[in-house]
């Protein structure tokens, strides 16, 4: 399994379409919300997440796709859909049940555009471990099997945020 992932982003006619290449991390996360939020805004706009060439995704990126989901709302049809073949969606999305709250579909969009690398964020800084953190809190919220493990990680990181600012203030 390749140990890098790869984002892309292609224009649909009715929006966009991101694709997951390779492992789903906090760097790529990050970087994917930061992406959707703009297209997510817009009413009537709508985002695919492509995770057919994906192999893994991280515990932040899955909270990341929780977030995606919340911030396209529940409008009819859906804004925010994830493209995979059944037996991807089981793999990726099943342990924490998230199969059961993401809209899915086996067929990814036809793009009209170019595809587009984005970059990942840099995983050390503030802004990741924020992100980090509040991923962690919707999964949490999720009902997901591992709810207290993801509700004790967050609440780590907002302790280890919260010294690392406290420090600062001297």
């Amino acid at each position: 399994m390749p140990d890098t992932a790869v984002l892309k982003v292609a224009a649909t006619p009715t929006g966009y379409c991101l694709r997951v290449e390779g492992r789903g991390t906090m760097r790529e996360s990050a970087s994917a919300l930061q992406f959707v939020a703009a297209p997510l805004a817009q009413p009537g706009t709508s985002v695919v997440v492509d995770l057919s060439a994906c192999e893994h995704l991280d515990s932040t990126f899955l909270g990341c796709l929780v977030e995606m989901q919340r911030r396209a709302g529940r409008a009819t049809p859906p804004r925010l859909v994830i493209s995979a073949p059944p037996e991807k969606v089981k793999k990726l999305l099943s342990p924490t049940k998230l199969d059961l709250v993401l809209k899915t579909t086996a067929e990814p969009p036809a793009v009209t555009g170019e595809w587009v690398a984005l970059r990942g964020a840099e995983a050390g800084s503030a802004d990741v471990l924020r992100h980090v953190m509040e991923c962690h809190r919707l999964l949490a919220q999720t009902g997901a099997p591992q709810k207290a493990a993801f509700a004790a990680i967050a609440d780590n990181i907002e302790r280890e945020l919260g010294s690392k600012s406290a420090g600062t203030k001297s």
